[in-house]
């Protein structure tokens, strides 16, 4: 005699392994999960370690250069002649402050101050010497000069330039293209 089917007697058997089957493959994915985020923090901790550690190095070599390129000892004394000399700019700032404090309210209208240089030419000790580039806008008035040479002449007379520097000339006056501005430079000694 032959079966033409199977009748499977172990039906709910089957069906408890398969549950049990499924329950241990969602376990062990959640701990595959859990230490393969672990690992990836692990592994980005210690790629963070080695650039610090590379940065470190980097910085070392550095200060070791610059230690290497100082001349003289780790302290640094100033000398009398030294102090003396940086003394003078010191007491400046204040002075300093007032002149660039006053520049505006000297201005004409119309003007602006397109550079202003202290010492352009890098000469230590000796006078001071104050470089002021800037641009007046002519407008409707035939000579641009005029009003650059009033500016010059109001530096000139003003009480706290007159205290600071002997001479105040213009340097350079240039008209542009359009004829619209004068662009000038005006030296203080």
């Amino acid at each position: 005699m032959t079966t033409q089917f199977q009748i499977n007697f172990r039906r709910e058997a089957f069906r408890r392994e398969r549950t049990e089957a499924r329950r241990r493959a969602v376990g062990i994915g959640i701990w595959l999960t859990y230490f393969g985020a672990l690992a990836v923090m692990l592994g980005l901790y210690g790629l963070n370690c080695a650039a610090l550690e590379k940065r470190t190095e980097q910085l070392g070599r550095q200060l070791a250069r610059q230690r290497a390129l100082r001349q003289g000892s780790n302290d640094w004394i100033a000398s009398a002649a030294e102090a003396a000399q940086v003394e003078p700019l010191v007491a400046d700032a204040g002075r300093w402050r007032d002149l660039l404090g006053a520049l505006p309210r000297l201005l004409p209208e119309g003007a602006k101050l397109t550079g202003v240089q202290f010492n352009p030419d890098g000469v230590t000790g000796g006078e001071r010497k104050l470089l002021l580039d800037g641009v007046l806008r002519v407008g409707s008035r035939a000579d641009g000069t005029a009003g650059v040479t009033d500016f010059v002449a109001v530096i000139a007379r003003d009480s706290l330039f007159a205290s600071q520097f002997h001479s105040v000339r213009l340097v350079s006056t240039r008209a542009s293209e359009n004829g619209q501005d004068a662009a000038f430079e005006v030296e203080c000694r």
